[in-house]
């Protein structure tokens, strides 16, 4: 199985460090070929699969297995990258919204979704993140993106509304498409924050950088309250009727990887790197799970649109991600360190070999460790690379 030949690749990091570009790895020839496979003309696919939509193009998924094209300098992913973002800046809707996901099919339509349940607002900032990144790879001439992505700016702006720099989100209106937080939402002031910095880099739009500055400012204070002695993570979200305090791993992952908000995303890390990988754990999407006596179990139960998932450690509920592995791994990178970089590649590659057979999975289940969710996925083989490429100086691309 694939997992097979991912373990060699995923052992613990010698001294010297390597990169995908000098020393390619043996997992590349399988996660390689899955991301090749699901690029084209159209964009790049979710999955492999048919089932619940996962043929189309999703903006999250896409975007970010064209980062890995990007890190690896694979001319496929990398064009199909650009079909990508051009088929989003030309579907884009009238307000200036991103689509969540698009199908095309020959001799039809498009079928375009901005969000089924909730608008997708990650959409738009994944968009925005995608064009800067392959702007400053030199991958993309971002000229004729320009418009779409100041129409996304002035979208997200009318969202924040109250000029205080932080966006109000709904339920499910990111990656945890069925997980039940919201308000003011880490996760998305991290994309937002991100995506301005990079967009004013690559248009010399010194006013986006200047609003960068000030939601990491806001954010610094607003989601590790200082009068919480004993805190060890942010805040995964907050509302005027309540406070989400759970670790978000996602969120932490991207914090490291991007930058945003540096002091924030050091404590976060040191959490994961206390409390997940030095105890020999891989830590899950969020954290404390919701079971059946939680009181937020009824909510979380009715939210679903191809059938409940999030059941006790699956799923968002506690599911263990490829997807944020990766991620956490570039965060370790960005961040200098080597010796989590290294715990984390090893409990990676123990996972594989006591799984074979995982073929790129959505998630594990975070206590049995069994592959779960859809297989093929594009999400999966992005993560594994970008935990491969960390290490080699893939997370300069990220560097301000």
């Amino acid at each position: 199985m694939v997992a097979r030949a991912l373990v060699g690749a995923l052992q613990p990091e010698t001294e010297a460090a390597r990169g995908p570009m000098n020393h390619p790895a043996p997992h590349h020839t399988a996660a390689l070929a899955l991301l090749r496979s699901l690029s084209g003309d159209r964009g790049i696919r979710a999955s492999a699969s048919s089932e619940a939509n996962y043929a189309a193009v999703f903006a999250r998924d896409a975007v970010m297995a064209g980062i890995a094209g990007l890190l690896l300098r694979d001319d496929v992913v990398t064009d199909g990258l650009r079909a990508t973002l051009t088929h989003l800046r030309d579907l884009q809707g009238p307000e200036g919204q991103i689509a969540s996901n698009y199908l095309m099919r020959e001799g039809q339509a498009p079928s375009v979704s901005f969000g089924t349940l909730v608008p997708r607002v990650d959409a738009a900032l994944w968009y925005v993140i995608g064009v800067g990144l392959a702007a400053r790879a030199g991958a993309v001439d971002p000229g004729p993106h320009r418009a779409a992505v100041a129409k996304v700016m002035s979208l997200l702006a009318a969202i924040e509304y109250n000029g205080l720099h932080l966006l109000y989100g709904v339920v499910g209106g990111n990656w945890a498409d069925e997980y039940i937080y919201d308000g003011y939402v880490l996760h998305d002031q991290v994309l937002r924050a991100w995506g301005l910095r990079l967009a004013g880099d690559a248009f010399g739009h010194s006013a986006w950088r200047d609003k960068a500055e000030r939601i990491e400012e806001t954010i610094s204070a607003a989601f590790w309250p200082d009068a919480e002695a004993g805190r060890r993570h942010p805040l995964a979200a907050f509302s005027p009727a309540r406070v989400h305090d759970v670790f978000d791993l996602a969120t932490t992952a991207l914090l490291g990887a991007s930058g945003v908000a540096p002091s924030l995303g050091h404590r976060a890390l040191q959490f994961v790197a206390e409390d997940f990988l030095a105890r020999g754990a891989l830590p899950p999407a969020f954290y404390p799970v919701i079971d059946e006596t939680h009181p937020d179990w009824p909510a979380l139960a009715r939210y679903h649109l191809h059938g409940f998932r999030n059941r006790p450690h699956q799923y968002h509920n506690g599911g263990i991600w490829p997807i944020w592995l990766g991620w956490l791994a570039l965060a370790l990178e960005r961040t200098s360190r080597r010796d989590d970089l290294s715990a984390l590649r090893g409990l990676v590659a123990a996972h594989l070999a006591a799984h074979p057979t995982f073929d790129f999975h959505e998630f594990f289940h975070g206590l049995t460790g069994t592959p779960a969710g859809m297989p093929h996925m594009a999400y999966s083989a992005t993560g594994l690379l970008f935990l491969d490429a960390a290490g080699g100086g893939a997370s300069t691309l990220f560097t301000r």
